[in-house]
């Protein structure tokens, strides 16, 4: 049985790659001026001018899809399923369930056991090693429920994310909380 990725019909979402083309499309005619002698100045500044604006359309089209996605975030952890709402909110929710971002996220989780193992010296690394050592087996059962293939919720990797990347979350600031119970509820939201 085939399967089709879900239609998103009314989405517009920014496309930073595509957003930058019609540019660099006149780069590459303003580039042909350069057969001219005369022109060949004047052709490479248009050329230099067309990508330079092509590289500040990249980037706009990415903050505006960040943008976008911080606020699908915001809806996905208000709402107690997480994948409630607009056509935005299910395309985020989807996007943070696929594979890539759960090996990513395995990924960090790796890099966390790294940094906290007594074998290793200490870094700069903000990570409360002696708290995230004592929860070592918690956080590499995150990392296999990530690798494991079972469906998850965008709202458990929402928090997974936060828990990894937020100053302001236990595995770095002891004012936060305790970690073992913020690790608990990472585990508990991560399932369906």
């Amino acid at each position: 049985m085939a399967t089709h990725a879900p239609s998103f019909g009314t989405l517009d979402l920014p496309r930073p790659g595509r957003a930058a083309l019609p540019l660099l499309a006149l780069a590459v005619v303003a580039l042909a001026l350069e057969a001219s002698p005369e022109l060949r100045l004047a052709g490479l500044a248009a050329a230099a001018c067309f990508t330079l604006a092509a590289a500040v359309r990249v980037e706009r089209a990415r903050a505006e899809l960040r943008a976008i996605r911080r606020s699908a975030d915001r809806l996905i952890l208000a709402s107690a399923t997480g994948v409630e709402g607009s056509d935005i909110v299910r395309w985020r929710a989807l996007e943070l369930v696929a594979t890539p971002t759960r090996q990513g996220l395995a990924r960090e989780l790796e890099q966390a056991l790294r940094r906290v193992d007594p074998a290793r010296l200490p870094s700069a690394s903000p990570l409360r090693r002696g708290v995230a050592r004592r929860h070592e087996h918690m956080l590499r059962r995150l990392e296999e429920r990530m690798l494991d293939g079972r469906p998850v919720t965008a709202r458990g990797v929402l928090l997974l994310r936060r828990l990894l990347r937020e100053p302001g979350s236990p595995l770095y600031d002891e004012q936060a909380g305790d970690l073992s119970r913020a690790l608990a509820h990472v585990l508990l939201e991560l399932d369906p």
